[in-house]
């Protein structure tokens, strides 16, 4: 089974792949907070009434109903400093799980269901963000090995 969480080198490489897709850009250097990544998810995808806590992305990620996108992409910038400053530094892993977990259930999705959705998750390269996903055990891939 192909990973869901991908790696890139380069915006380039990523637009290149990825040409006809919305991509919601989440720079790491303005979330280094939850609360502020929360914040910067609701904004980007326009999320109605959100709750701000781990449940309510895992809902709402899951739903994306009010979006007339149906390709999406969560490119992730500044990897190195994205959730950083969190004072429970589990949380982070916490999150990577959900993104996870959700580009896996809209592949599972009946491709009859009107507001299907394609989410695709993509990581800008970095040590850190390697070894985080190493140590929650999620797969990943180098967009490069794709191409």
């Amino acid at each position: 089974m192909s990973p869901n969480i991908l790696i890139c080198q380069s915006e380039r490489e990523l637009e290149t792949l990825f040409a006809n897709y919305f991509i919601a850009h989440i720079d790491g250097k303005k979330v280094i907070t939850l609360r502020q990544f929360y914040e910067e998810i609701a904004d980007l995808l326009e999320i109605p009434d959100f709750g701000f806590s781990l449940d309510a992305l895992n809902d709402s990620l899951n739903d994306l109903q009010w979006l007339d996108d149906e390709r999406i992409v969560l490119y992730f910038t500044n990897t190195d400093e994205f959730i950083s400053k969190e004072r429970d530094p589990a949380k982070i892993g916490s999150v990577l799980n959900v993104l996870d977990a959700t580009a896996e259930d809209w592949k599972w999705t009946d491709d009859e269901l009107e507001d299907k959705k394609e989410i695709v998750i993509v990581f800008e390269d970095s040590p850190r963000i390697r070894k985080l996903l190493d140590n929650e055990t999620i797969a990943y891939k180098l967009i490069s090995e794709i191409q």
